[in-house]
């Protein structure tokens, strides 16, 4: 196995000089060729880590010292080490995306989304969702990817029967940690993690949110979240939630096989959904979509403050941020004005979902954005400094197809 030469450069400023040299266009294929030479190299990185792994068991060792041998060689952690071992033998043995990273198709943060997300999966449905996978997930981030990969694993398990494994799996754990702390974790139904992190988040945000260092308002948000958890656990506080759920109109009558998802977690089990959006429970609450356009319809003002209504529809119907690739949460984001008001108007059209930073970049920088007003859904189209132009639109309640 050959490993492609480096262009030698005698200095930073020469391969910088070099680099100034490209115009805009050549920059920017420079870039992405750059980029998949090192997915190739890393495969290869993959395939050399394997053979050591596999040579040093044969030696004899019992207990394993490839990990050690590899931090040594490569000047890493052990636990990075532990890492690198790990990715590497599980993507030998996945031939598909092996390839797609050799080929420089995905990057080593979508190849651990999907050995990741599809290892309890068998084959041969697991092939077959690494292909669509590995497709879909060329040109989108490693979270979308992990998103979508997470709803395809619903929707090609219709008996559940991989879910009723995954539940049987369920548990919670407590380890020791330094300092006399300890971490917590758990394993649990994404609709029932919802209505944790829903009430943690409100009792958090909360005058009674517990306070048992004394620390006041001086706590951070994560802070006020573990003080929030233990309230809840020891019972001392009540607070109750409400959960959206969102189901097409068409997929709560039984007629069609999108699979339905909780806002913050992603996809669940359609009897799991339908059941809920029935339930007098009050802790769900059900947002139905069109079938067809698989958006959300917002109400329309001349106002420039934005009524909490309408804030509260822009937040549901964009999800994260609609900067390309930001996946920014909506709790997080600012609703913007497309075309600044006055010229523009304060209604659903002329609004978008931006986290503080590219509200910011949109502001202050030369990002340029526009709405596409032919576009079957609300898709804005964003315009490099460098002239490069990219879309993205409001979140589709639905499966990509």
């Amino acid at each position: 196995m050959s490993v492609p030469p480096i262009d030698p450069f005698p200095s930073v400023s020469a391969a910088l000089a070099d680099a100034r040299g490209l115009d805009d266009q050549e920059l920017c294929d420079a870039l992405v060729e750059a980029e998949k030479s090192l997915r190739r190299i890393q495969a290869q990185m993959a395939v050399l880590t394997t053979e050591l792994q596999s040579r040093v068991a044969a030696s004899g060792c019992r207990v394993s010292g490839a990990s050690e041998e590899l931090s040594l060689l490569l000047a890493v952690s052990p636990r990075s080490a532990d890492r690198r071992m790990d990715l590497a033998v599980v993507l030998c043995e996945r031939e598909v995306v092996w390839a797609a990273l050799h080929d420089g198709r995905i990057d080593t943060s979508k190849a651990q989304v999907i050995l990741d997300v599809l290892q309890d999966v068998p084959d041969p449905r697991r092939e077959e969702l690494e292909l669509i996978a590995i497709e879909y997930g060329e040109e989108r981030t490693a979270h979308q990817l992990r998103k979508r990969l997470l709803a395809l694993t619903v929707e090609k398990d219709p008996e559940e029967v991989l879910r009723k494994e995954a539940l049987d799996r369920r548990e919670v754990w407590v380890r020791p940690a330094a300092h006399g702390m300890a971490e917590i974790g758990g394993y649990v139904s994404a609709e029932q993690a919802e209505i944790f992190i829903g009430a943690l988040e409100k009792l958090a945000a909360d005058q009674q949110c517990p306070d048992p260092y004394g620390q006041g308002e001086s706590r951070s948000k994560p802070q006020r979240m573990a003080d929030a958890l233990v309230g809840l656990l020891s019972d001392r506080v009540q607070v109750e939630v409400c959960v959206d759920v969102v189901i097409s109109a068409d997929q709560l009558a039984g007629d069609n096989d999108w699979t339905p998802e909780s806002k913050r977690l992603g996809p669940i089990g359609s009897e799991i959904a339908r059941d809920l959006c029935t339930s007098p429970d009050a802790r769900w609450r059900r947002l139905i979509t069109d079938p067809a356009s698989g958006e959300l319809v917002a109400m329309d003002t001349s106002a420039y403050r934005i009524p909490r209504q309408l804030r509260e529809a822009i937040k549901a119907r964009d999800v994260c941020c609609r900067f390309p690739g930001c996946h920014s949460r909506a709790e997080f984001f600012d609703c913007d004005h497309i075309v600044p008001h006055p010229e523009g108007e304060t209604c659903s059209a002329n609004l978008a979902g931006l986290c503080r930073r590219h509200h910011r970049t949109k502001t202050f920088s030369t990002w340029k954005v526009e709405r596409d007003p032919l576009a079957p859904r609300h898709e804005l189209v964003w315009t490099s400094p460098l002239g490069r132009r990219y879309r993205t639109a409001s979140h589709r309640y639905a499966r990509d197809e």
